[in-house]
């Protein structure tokens, strides 16, 4: 979930943790709609790699709650969508430092590791936990000695277990009131987002956009299941490659050498790196929207941006294709490629504007519950609904990669579909990935007046037009979707869609 998909879910005291992340102290707040217009007219400061760094600067944080900021946005990058409900997240965790001691208990846990780095390891961190804790400099030089022995995260925690340390004296897991404060502390920093009015409970989200920059921070470069599609392109040979540089067992099926990899925390870069470059070279032509020039290095980074973008998402129970299609109506807007084709949501490029088209369909149908009318011939808008008043609303579809800037070629294709309709166009919404907010509002306006018709023209993003799908229902007693709130000429945004429907559907 993106930043201002989480905001309408969101109460008055948990906006405020938000606010007061990102503004100083006597900025003066609102009420819930202030503190979401106060978040969003600030949101590049709320993602900015700056910010999220001194937020997650956890050298004084005591070491116990410092194991339990990093489990927890671990676990919730691994998630689909990086959000959980809190009680499915604490179990999670208690989950997560029980299997740790487990395996750390077992007597190969370290049949892989360099046993001299190890003993390393162990001798340094067991002097700084002499006093139970490990101060600021101590986690410091820490930190940099694992990194220097290419000690892993968890070959780490493996240590911290066997000294009795992990996560906690006496390998005790951590309690929900614990859970719950780091939980709270995360919040306040601006890092996680408490959506408590959802309707399944209470959900803690890990936005995308701040997620991107705490990926480096954890060394998090992609989920499990992305670490396995990605071993599925290679080759058995080229597993066992990897096998061999990162001193590890070379025997087995290759399920069995991928799991082997992930199971002693290598990294996807660690895998790639073991490759020829024509290997990497051959990989990336294989990998759709991936550039094939450029440096070994900067061809990884390619691959490894490709697969860490392939984030599941639950599927709705649905009989209807189209509703897979309306799930990645976002994707499919922006024409993200690499995704849509990587995930086989779409089989070629050519199926990305058809299954565009789809899923808006769908998404009246279905999340406005209106039927949408055939429109004879071959050249007409994407699609049609009758309003109460019996004239029609249009609207058209424009996938782009880039932003939308309505382009003088549209303002006259629109046209014609509004002159030659047998009924008067009362709204043609343009449904678009992001746009030029002010190059949309003056190309609507100049289509609004040469139509002769007096129709509106609305620009709004797939993004705000699925927000208005999914919560229309939220502002008013009516079970009916009134059209007239997309009666907008210009750009419609969250905060004019929600006055919208406030006056429209209450």
């Amino acid at each position: 979930m993106k930043v201002e998909d989480c905001l309408p879910y969101m109460s008055k005291m948990f906006l405020g943790r938000i606010v007061d992340s990102i503004l100083k102290e006597g900025v003066p707040k609102g009420d819930e709609n202030r503190l979401r217009e106060q978040i969003l007219q600030n949101k590049n400061e709320l993602e900015s790699k700056e910010r999220v760094d001194s937020a997650l600067d956890l050298r004084q944080m005591n070491r116990a709650s410092r194991i339990l900021f990093e489990e927890i946005l671990t676990i919730l990058l691994e998630q689909p969508d990086m959000k959980s409900a809190d009680s499915d997240l604490y179990d999670l965790i208690i989950n997560y430092e029980k299997d740790i001691i487990k395996r750390a208990g077992k007597d190969d846990a370290f049949s892989y590791s360099d046993e001299n780095a190890i003993d390393i390891y162990k001798t340094v961190l067991q002097v700084a936990l002499e006093n139970d804790d490990i101060n600021e400099s101590e986690f410091v030089l820490l930190e940099r000695l694992r990194q220097k022995l290419k000690i892993s995260r968890i070959e780490k925690r493996f240590v911290e277990t066997r000294l009795k340390k992990f996560p906690k004296n006496n390998n005790n897991t951590h309690s929900l009131d614990e859970f719950n404060e780091v939980l709270r502390h995360l919040q306040s920093r601006g890092i996680l987002f408490y959506c408590n009015k959802m309707e399944d409970g209470n959900v803690v989200v890990l936005p995308e956009e701040i997620a991107l920059n705490i990926k480096p921070i954890l060394g998090f470069e992609m989920t499990t299941d992305a670490q396995r599609k990605l071993h599925d392109k290679l080759s058995n040979s080229q597993l066992r490659n990897a096998l061999i540089n990162q001193e590890l067992p070379v025997t087995g099926s290759k399920e069995e050498k991928s799991e082997r990899l992930i199971h002693a925390g290598t990294k996807p870069s660690e895998v790639l790196s073991s490759l020829q470059a024509s290997d990497i070279t051959k990989l990336c032509k294989t990998l759709p929207g991936v550039k094939v020039s450029g440096t070994k290095e900067e061809k990884i980074n390619r691959i490894l941006e490709f697969y860490s973008s392939l984030t599941t998402k639950v599927p709705e129970e649905s009989t209807d294709e189209r509703s897979v299609f309306y799930q990645y109506f976002e994707e499919l807007a922006a024409r993200d490629n690499k995704r849509l084709l990587g995930l086989k949501i779409i089989q070629k490029d050519r199926d990305m504007e058809a299954a565009f088209e789809k899923a808006t369909t769908y998404m009246f149908e279905k999340k406005f519950e209106r039927e949408p009318i055939h429109l004879d011939g071959v050249d007409h808008a994407d699609g049609a609904i009758v309003m109460k008043n019996g004239e029609l609303l249009l609207w058209d579809n424009k996938g782009k990669e880039s932003l939308y800037k309505f382009p003088k070629s549209h303002i006259n294709q629109f046209k014609r579909y509004i002159r030659e309709s047998t009924k008067r166009v009362n709204v043609f919404l343009v449904i678009v990935p992001d746009l030029d907010k002010e190059a949309c509002t003056q190309s609507a306006r100049e289509l609004k007046y040469s139509t002769e018709a007096d129709t509106d023209v609305a620009v709004i993003t797939a993004t705000n037009l699925k927000y208005v799908a999914e919560n229309w229902k939220k502002f008013g007693k009516k079970n009916f979707f009134d059209m007239k709130v997309f009666n907008y000429t210009g750009v419609l945004e969250r905060q004019t869609l929600d006055q919208q429907m406030k006056l429209i559907l209450k």
